[in-house]
């Protein structure tokens, strides 16, 4: 299960156009800077969570990650919050602190791609 998928985008942004379909071209950068909002507020509590070894939190915000990341097109961070939210329900919780050392890396090339909108 740790295997690595670097090669998923870091911001897709065909999610983001058929998003746009959806809820109207207008409303596409108040959602993205919601998003951008939640990635601040939700990567250091995953990072915090990771470094004190603390599982709840670990599994709880990188389900919310997982949820929003996608929605968003942000597919790299989606796919490793996947893996530790998967690592934690089942119970591996050494196998999601080997996929939370990737996160603030992924989280701040995520960040970036996004916040230059």
């Amino acid at each position: 299960m740790s295997s690595r998928n670097d090669d998923l985008p870091i911001r897709e942004n065909k999610v983001i156009q058929a998003l746009s379909v959806e809820v109207g071209e207008e409303t596409i950068p108040f959602l993205l800077e919601r998003f951008v909002l939640d990635l601040e507020t939700h990567l250091p509590v995953v990072v915090k969570a990771a470094r004190a070894g603390d599982a709840t939190p670990l599994e709880r915000e990188s389900h919310t990650l997982k949820s929003v990341s996608g929605t968003f097109g942000a597919l790299r961070l989606q796919q490793l919050m996947t893996r530790i939210n998967e690592c934690c329900r089942h119970g591996d919780f050494k196998e999601a602190l080997i996929h939370a050392e990737r996160v603030e890396a992924i989280g701040k090339l995520t960040l970036e791609a996004f916040q230059s909108t």
